[in-house]
């Protein structure tokens, strides 16, 4: 049974005293958001938080990987820094995500995004009259910056933060075992020929990688760094 399944519907399942990789994903910091509209329909009382959560992340997602990790943990580290008392207002907040939607695994870091901030494109819900709409929040642009790149706007204060992205920083896709990649065993797992030690190996050295973006702080030797989008 996958890792990621729980036939008591425990989040946090455990295999005697082993941690599975489920309960690690669980230890990443949520995110709390304020969502107007779900105070107005009776969702949360008003002023209370919407708490995102990366296992709620990796179940929309349908998998946990360095893309959906360092989407999430892009997107946290953005709106620390563009609300430092406050929370987070879904549908103040307007994203600019760096290239198109058909580059590689960038679409999916957008859905990430989108599901914390509430920003979506011109399929998103326009709200009551105008209110806590989310439509044409999110954007693909041609945006400076290394890897993956994104831009933050705090639309009742005017501020941005641009958040870049390099999973290969700082050791966060590391060779896997005789100088491969990590990634190398996928086409064996997908046919089925895997060995059990081969199996095990990988989860722990992919679902390592993806605790390594959870954790990150922008710095020197980060995958992540912030700065101002004008600069």
């Amino acid at each position: 049974m996958s890792d990621l399944v729980d036939p008591e519907t425990d989040p946090t399942p455990r295999r005697g005293t082993e941690r599975t990789n489920w309960q690690h994903l669980a230890d990443a910091d949520p995110i709390a958001v304020r969502d107007p509209l779900a105070e107005l329909l009776g969702v949360v009382p008003e002023g209370d938080p919407l708490v995102v959560g990366f296992p709620e992340v990796v179940l929309a997602a349908g998998h946990a990987c360095p893309a959906v990790a360092g989407a999430y943990r892009a997107t946290q580290l953005a709106l620390a820094d563009l609300y430092p008392d406050d929370l987070p207002v879904r549908s103040d907040v307007a994203v600019e995500v760096g290239g198109e939607p058909d580059d590689h695994g960038l679409g999916p870091m957008a859905n990430v995004v989108s599901h914390v901030t509430g920003a979506d494109r011109e399929t998103g819900f326009t709200g009551f009259g105008g209110y806590g709409g989310r439509e044409n929040l999110l954007s693909f642009a041609d945006l400076d910056g290394p890897g993956r790149t994104f831009v933050f706007h705090r639309l009742d204060t005017d501020d941005s933060v641009r958040v870049s992205f390099v999973p290969r920083d700082a050791g966060v896709s590391p060779p896997g075992e005789d100088g491969g990649s990590v990634t190398d065993v996928i086409p064996k797992l997908i046919a089925g020929d895997a060995a059990d030690a081969e199996r095990r190996r990988f989860y722990d050295q992919w679902h390592q990688r993806v605790q390594r973006i959870l954790r990150a702080t922008p710095g020197d030797d980060s995958p992540f760094a912030l700065d101002d989008p004008e600069n």
